[in-house]
């Protein structure tokens, strides 16, 4: 079963930024879709929870530089 979590991500600022998130992201075990908006400031994506954690996901966005604000 595959669950979607959105986010508000600060930090994106363009397009290179939306792909950037959507790459890293995508290549977590257990990631199945990517959605990034820098305009909206969000981030949704549908995955595994019995692969990827929320966390994760989370983490690997502070990894790439941005920030997920709760």
């Amino acid at each position: 079963m595959m669950d979607t979590l959105t986010l508000k991500v600060t930090g994106m600022t363009c397009g290179g930024c939306e792909n950037a998130v959507k790459r890293g992201l995508a290549r977590l075990d257990g990631v199945s879709e990517v959605t990034a908006s820098h305009a909206g400031a969000q981030v949704a994506v549908t995955f595994d929870p019995g692969r990827v954690s929320p966390d994760e996901i989370k983490a690997r966005i502070g990894a790439m530089g941005y920030s997920v604000v709760s």
